[in-house]
């Protein structure tokens, strides 16, 4: 393009039309969808609303039982040890092999071909 070019070109204007625009009014079928898509966005909105304060308000019970949910387990850990320690015992109670040495460790007899052995200060 030339500068002879540029300048036989007129300015582009932007066209403003005066014209005013009819206003729309709704056929009656129109109006009745119209209503009820925004009854349906506001019920939503309201629904949307409740379940987040429900879920907030759900928060703090879940945190609750979460720390519950944990010293039950640390309870239950405690408790299989305990069981199992008991089981041992109670295993080795009626166990004919060693059911002389419980007795032994139960009573305070001595076997009578043991002999007894007793410790005292020495004297210098």
């Amino acid at each position: 393009m030339t500068a002879q070019t540029l300048k036989s070109r007129p300015a582009r204007r932007s066209r403003q039309r005066n014209r005013p625009r009819p206003s729309q009014k709704f056929q009656p079928e129109h109006q009745w969808l119209m209503s009820e898509i925004c009854f349906k966005l506001g019920l939503n909105a309201v629904l949307l609303l409740v379940s987040g304060v429900a879920v907030f308000r759900l928060i703090p019970y879940q945190q609750i039982q979460s720390e519950k949910l944990d010293e039950i387990s640390m309870q239950v850990e405690e408790t299989q040890q305990r069981v199992k320690q008991l089981r041992s015992d109670f295993n080795r109670s009626f166990d004919p092999g060693q059911s002389r040495k419980i007795m032994e460790e139960l009573s305070p007899r001595q076997n009578p071909n043991q002999r007894r052995i007793i410790l005292t200060p020495a004297q210098n």
